[in-house]
């Protein structure tokens, strides 16, 4: 069974007297360890694609499927708990947080309270503490624990989000356009860094992106066009 299972999804907006059909029968399988990009221009549902994957909206009609569950089926409650457990999220625009430090921001999802089936519910402080000072390391920012985010370039902001994604030890990433606000170097080396820990990690990442490098990493790529998945996207391994 896939990880992620989209059937035949639809998601329509009303907009005044019209409605915008954002995603038009999207059927697509994302399997464990994936290391997927969604593409496709402006307007054409990636987004829309990853909001259903993070529950952050709902299909019209169809089912996203998630670890053998129709997301439609959770209440609030199952949706925050399956959010904590097994998602982790990566903006663009970073959204650290200003006040705290780089350890801090990266150590914060384990302090919002862990269910007994979460990886790290029986961890103790010291072991958190080791475990965040190990993904600092990994993202090669273990000598800017104590610095805070304005005094961080972009693509240190970025590998902060990575290791805050990382934080619960998530099944799955989601990255909202990761490289769009970095310059093409920088771009490469969080690409490269995100891969490097997809295979140590066994992590599924799914993508947003239409950035060349991100495609050419890829192990599948989805291309969207008009809310419908185009039939002649990517499909082999790398």
């Amino acid at each position: 069974m896939s990880f992620i299972d989209f059937q035949q999804v639809h998601k329509t907006y009303p907009l005044g007297k019209t409605e915008v059909h954002a995603l038009r029968g999207i059927s697509l399988q994302v399997d464990e360890g994936d290391f997927v990009t969604i593409s496709g221009p402006s307007g054409s549902g990636k987004s829309t694609i990853l909001n259903m994957i993070g529950c952050i909206d709902t299909p019209s009609q169809g089912d996203v499927i998630i670890d053998g569950v129709a997301t439609s089926s959770l209440n609030d409650q199952q949706i925050t708990h399956l959010r904590h457990q097994k998602l982790g999220f990566i903006f663009q625009n970073f959204n650290l947080i200003p006040v705290l430090s780089v350890y801090e921001n990266v150590e914060f999802p384990l302090l919002l309270g862990a269910g007994k089936n979460d990886p790290y519910a029986s961890w103790s402080a010291q072991e958190k503490r080791q475990w965040v000072q190990h993904l600092l390391q990994e993202v090669g920012l273990g000598d800017y624990a104590t610095r805070k985010p304005a005094e961080l370039s972009g693509g240190q902001r970025q590998r902060v989000a990575i290791a805050r994604a990382l934080a619960t030890k998530p099944v799955l990433v989601l990255a909202d356009e990761p490289t769009a606000n970095l310059d093409s170097k920088t771009g490469d080396q969080i690409i490269t860094l995100m891969r490097d820990m997809n295979q140590s990690l066994g992590t599924t990442f799914v993508f947003s992106s239409h950035d060349p490098q991100v495609l050419d990493v890829a192990d599948h790529v989805v291309k969207i066009i008009d809310g419908q998945v185009d039939a002649d996207y990517r499909t082999c391994t790398l």
